[in-house]
């Protein structure tokens, strides 16, 4: 039987405690007492179970009541105090094991907390404050509208989804070419919400199956999160990138302005802030043609930049994870290179609120806090498995690859942002370009029937005058070292 401390004498660490007497066949825990941070709480009883003390000192009643199992009960303690729970017990000369519960949203689903309870992720530790939206505020422009979200199936427009089904919208439209996965989306949502999914097969470069999806839906509200992302493969494949992200933005930018849709929000990049890449760039020119379509239009264009989500697809942390399963070592470009991270959630709420805040023409900011480094992120992925760094795995530097910056920037100039009524949440003014856009756009066309690779390239330079190519690895690392891009603060 497992010597058990529940961390959280609230309200989740009751619910825990409940379900585990309640049903004692199926647990084989012996629930030694609680931890709070709550002074007044300590020498109080939950159920004849003592809140012994405060869980900084998590390490003594782990070693006084030989402790298997820790159980972090409450969503409100923040990464910094489960990292301090984690290193303490760490230290120790034993093996115990820690679970915590998800996010607020994920325990509403109709499940037992000890159902959910979960092994402390990267994301946990290295995660960000709670963000705090305004949900009457999104429920207004939500509930009872028809709306659609393309790359539904991607990280972020899955998430957008289930955020969105929460609000009650009278038909959330799924639409993404990946079919296995928008499948088990659909089927996700449908057995935790009473709420209409319609979901649609389609390429979002061929604008008349999406004309007829747009007749046949009549859409309110279209979050578009439908994007080639990955930036090595996107130098490589140029036409690709400018297929998918210029032309198949182009399309749902035009048919959302001729079906009369109330608000569009594009989910763009950092990598759009001077970019030295190619998925960057065409990034950039949708949000140019996006504020060209807004000028003239009755329908309300804006969008929504941040950085990487943690465990999203594509991104470092499962590939890291895949690599530790193969007993390989982990890769990292360069020793300083960071990015800026925040949770999947946290961005597909704050893409909510600013799409409620949206008036037309803007490029939201999103905070993204503190540029993480890559390599702290591999050695506590390394830790959290189990590992010894230099024994039983280490980590290669293996050069930035093209297109890669050694630090990401999220603004062009911080003293330009307006606040809005989220503090997390920034409008950025950009310069106006003086670019042909009509005619570059033509152009653009005319390379990609003949796949001219350079042409393409040289003309996206034209149209995003902010487009600089990274030229010498060695060049870069040493400008870079040098520069401290800005970060929004509050």
């Amino acid at each position: 039987m497992k010597n058990v401390l529940i961390v959280g004498a609230g309200s989740a660490g009751k619910h825990v405690l409940e379900e585990i007497t309640e049903n004692g066949d199926k647990y084989d825990y012996n629930i030694i007492g609680f931890l709070d941070a709550d002074f007044e709480k300590h020498g109080s009883k939950i159920k004849d179970y003592k809140v012994l003390g405060h869980h900084d000192n998590i390490n003594k009643y782990v070693q006084k009541y030989n402790i298997d199992e820790v159980i972090v009960a409450t969503t409100e303690i923040k990464s910094k105090g489960l990292n301090k729970i984690y290193d303490s017990i760490k230290i120790l000369d034993k093996k115990v094991e820690i679970k915590v519960l998800p996010t607020v949203e994920e325990l509403l689903k109709r499940e037992p907390f000890t159902k959910q309870l979960r092994e402390v992720q990267v994301e946990d530790l290295l995660g960000r404050e709670s963000v705090q939206i305004n949900d009457n505020n999104i429920n207004k422009y939500l509930n009872s509208k028809k709306i659609l979200v393309t790359g539904a199936a991607g990280s972020i427009g899955s998430e957008l989804c289930r955020q969105i089904v929460k609000y009650n919208p009278k038909e959330l439209i799924i639409l993404d070419i990946n079919e296995n996965d928008l499948y088990f989306l659909k089927l996700f949502l449908e057995r935790h919400y009473d709420v209409k999914i319609t979901f649609e097969i389609s390429n979002i470069r061929e604008k008349d199956k999406l004309k007829f999806l747009f007749e046949l839906h009549k859409p309110d509200i279209v979050f578009h999160a439908a994007a080639h992302k990955h930036v090595p493969l996107m130098e490589k494949n140029i036409e690709e990138a400018i297929k998918n992200n210029v032309f198949g933005t182009k399309n749902i930018l035009e048919l959302s302005d001729k079906f009369l849709v109330d608000k569009f929000v594009l989910i763009s990049t950092d990598k759009a802030v001077n970019p030295t890449n190619v998925m960057g760039a065409t990034k950039r020119l949708s949000e140019i043609i996006l504020e060209k379509i807004n000028n003239k239009s009755e329908t309300k264009f804006m969008a929504v930049r941040f950085g990487n989500v943690l465990g999203s697809n594509g991104s470092v942390i499962p590939l890291f994870k895949s690599l530790i399963k193969e007993g390989r070592d982990l890769t990292v470009t360069h020793k300083e290179v960071t990015r800026f991270f925040m949770t999947i959630p946290e961005a597909a709420q704050l893409v909510l609120e600013a799409g409620f805040i949206g008036e037309g023409g803007e490029v939201f900011v999103l905070d993204m806090g503190k540029p993480i480094k890559i390599m702290d992120l591999a050695k506590k992925l390394i830790e959290l498995s189990g590992l010894t760094l230099g024994k039983d795995i280490d980590i290669k530097i293996t050069g930035l690859r093209p297109g890669e910056k050694l630090f990401e920037e999220i603004l062009y100039d911080i003293d330009s942002c307006e606040k809005t009524i989220n503090d997390k949440i920034y409008i950025t003014k950009l310069k106006k370009e003086n670019i042909d856009l009509e005619k570059g756009l033509l152009d653009l066309k005319k390379y990609l029937k003949s796949f001219e690779r350079e042409k393409l390239k040289l003309k996206l330079k034209e149209l995003v005058k902010t487009y600089k190519e990274r030229k010498d690895k060695n060049e870069e690392t040493n400008n870079e070292t040098e520069t401290k891009y800005p970060t929004v603060s509050s």
